[in-house]
């Protein structure tokens, strides 16, 4: 494959796919951290956070509404404008997007070399949410192309039916 076969509208709209998944993180974690922060503080359990099941339980909300929904925005935009090979295309607007979000927190030091040394950290900040995102990015590119994918398994269920 050489370079004259790119499609670069495609390349285009998987950074695209990337840069909402980089506003929806930001945009997210902005309204999750308010929202937790007013329950907390109206209910006056703020002290909870001090408990290691609750900040477990944070950590996977926090996953579930920021990394899963932004992901599946980028997917949904990327699937919504790139029909074919979304087997393989899903994969980067979640990466691209993460790597952006990474990067920005790095350089604005929400991360540090020191936090990031450690295992469990690293598999904490990077690659669990990662997959979370991953996850979504899927969700979001099947879900605006599911009856390409059901005409396929209806052709397949029929011809498995006739024998």
């Amino acid at each position: 494959m050489n370079l004259g076969e790119i499609d670069y509208w495609k390349l285009i709209h998987i950074v695209i796919g990337g840069l909402i998944y980089l506003i929806s993180v930001f945009f997210l974690e902005i309204l999750v951290q308010s929202i937790t922060d007013w329950i907390f503080r109206t209910m006056g359990i703020y002290g909870v956070l001090a408990y290691k099941e609750a900040q477990n339980a944070y950590y996977i909300i926090r996953l579930g509404t920021i990394y899963l929904s932004s992901g599946f925005l980028g997917g949904l935009y990327t699937g919504y404008k790139i029909k074919e090979k979304l087997k393989l295309i899903m994969i980067f607007p979640s990466i691209i997007g993460f790597l952006l979000v990474f990067i920005l927190q790095y350089f604005f030091g929400y991360l540090t070399p020191a936090v990031l040394a450690s295992l469990s950290n690293s598999t904490k900040i990077i690659v669990v949410p990662m997959l979370v995102s991953l996850s979504g990015s899927y969700l979001g590119g099947y879900t605006i192309n599911w009856e390409v994918e059901e005409v396929i398994e209806e052709k397949i269920s029929l011809l498995l039916e006739e024998s």
